[in-house]
């Protein structure tokens, strides 16, 4: 028996939006056996565009029963049925949500009509309910309101059963099956050709863009995650509607796994990533050379293609580096960009014996020595090291590259390669972008390393 489910709602979120109708038909597999509907007053106001959609308004639902008053009726009418809904999730989530809020357990098997849709009824332009319907002359009454769609949906679900010849929804009810589990767009094929491996994953739209990159010790594992679980947020909801296929990559070594999800969430910029995106754009120190011939600093925010000499979390941060080596360094504040070149005498740091640089007073050779020692001694810190383990087969090993205090990127070589040998490692590598993130990265793996598996190189 299966209970063909449409309801309407307050907004998108299970956990802060709230049932306003709903609508059953109970089905034998042949034809409608019974049927319920009715308002329900969510006690929270509909928003006014939830109104316009389905044109279920306050005043409506005022005098409305409660879910309470109703939820020993739906327990009771889809008691041992499957419980059907197009992108069923969504319906399911909303519904165990209720019951869940007044101290009653839910839980049925679980049929998308979305998903059967796309196995039994291939190449359609959409799988939407109303485009679905109107591909398949499914005549849909009172559409977005409960019960028109939940008839439109028995009627589809009717037509999958009779088409359906070869087991397909027999089988989906199976546990093992994923169907229920899977989102309503993505094939099932994606989901089972991931490996139980570490490494990283890509999870595409519609138009096989990336929208999310994860990392994860057991990848199928963790996508599986994403779909499971007892969150039904507003947020979950459209991000898992918009996943149309899954791709990986196995990345089997600890010291590269953060370091290549990184830099390809900074490749792809996916939308729904949060992480290695938040302080991109950090704040980054420059170096260039006036036009009377002196080295100077800049400042400014630094986006992904940007090339600093050294990058900072914040502004306060990059200030008090600049002041630190102007002291030590007996630099000018003003071609450091700590004070403007328009002021009068150079009072940034008390008691600083300004050379005049910036007025010209001092050559543009000397002041420049003092500049050079400064990134030599301050940025690049002098420190060129590789970072290296080797993978479990022996054959290979990881390796990533820092030069004078800068990451460079990272790459495969073979067991036996000349890890002193700098030219030959930065042909082999994977060059990429250095900013305050990938630092992170690369220096908690340096603290954490074994004395053997940092190979400094002068």
């Amino acid at each position: 028996m299966y209970a063909i489910i449409d309801i309407e709602t307050t907004g998108g979120s299970a956990t802060r939006s709230r049932i306003t109708e709903i609508a059953i038909y109970k089905h034998d597999g042949e034809k409608i056996v019974d049927e319920y509907q009715t308002l329900i007053n969510p006690c929270q106001e509909i928003p006014y565009n939830i109104i316009n959609l389905t044109g279920i308004d306050n005043d409506m639902v005022a005098d409305a029963p409660l879910f309470f008053d109703v939820a020993a009726i739906i327990d009771k009418f889809t008691k041992d049925c499957v419980f059907v809904a197009h992108n069923v999730n969504f319906d399911y989530g909303f519904v165990k949500a209720e019951f869940d809020r007044i101290g009653l357990s839910f839980k049925r098997k679980k049929l998308c009509t979305v998903r059967l849709s796309r196995k039994l009824l291939p190449g359609k332009p959409s799988y939407s309910l109303g485009k679905l319907c109107q591909s398949e002359n499914i005549i849909v009454q009172n559409r977005h309101r409960a019960a028109g769609d939940a008839k439109a949906t028995t009627v589809l679900f009717g037509r999958l059963l009779k088409i359906d010849t070869d087991g397909f929804i027999e089988n989906a009810l199976k546990p093992l099956s994923y169907e229920a589990l899977m989102p309503p767009n993505m094939p099932k094929i994606d989901f089972l050709a991931l490996p139980n491996t570490q490494g990283i994953y890509y999870l595409l739209n519609q138009k096989k863009e990336i929208i999310y990159i994860g990392k994860a010790k057991d990848i199928k594992k963790r996508v599986h995650s994403h779909f499971s679980g007892n969150t039904n947020t507003k947020s979950k909801y459209y991000f898992v509607k918009n996943i149309f296929g899954i791709d990986f990559q196995e990345i089997p070594d600890t010291i590269l796994v953060d370091i290549i999800e990184a830099t390809e969430i900074k490749k792809h910029w996916p939308i729904h990533n949060r992480s290695m995106k938040r302080i991109t754009l950090n704040h980054g120190l420059f170096q260039y050379t006036d036009r009377n011939g002196y080295e100077r600093f800049n400042s400014g925010r630094c986006g992904k293609h940007d090339k600093p000499i050294k990058s900072f979390k914040s502004l306060v941060d990059l200030k008090h580096f600049l002041k630190e080596i102007v002291i030590d360094y007996n630099l000018c504040p003003r071609l450091s960009n700590l004070q403007p070149i328009s002021s009068g005498k150079c009072h940034y740091v008390e008691d600083l014996d300004c050379r005049g640089a910036c007025m010209q007073e001092e050559s543009a050779a000397l002041y420049n020595l003092r500049v050079q020692q400064a990134i030599e001694e301050k940025v690049n810190q002098n420190t060129t090291y590789i970072l290296k383990e080797q993978s479990k087969d022996g054959m290979d090993q990881a390796v990533i590259l820092v030069e004078k205090g800068r990451y460079k990127g990272y790459g495969k070589l073979p067991i036996d390669s000349d890890l002193t040998n700098l030219d030959f490692i930065k042909s082999k590598i994977h060059s990429a972008y250095d900013d305050q993130d990938m630092s992170i990265l690369v220096n908690s793996y340096f603290k954490k390393a074994k004395e053997e598996d940092v190979i400094f190189i002068n």
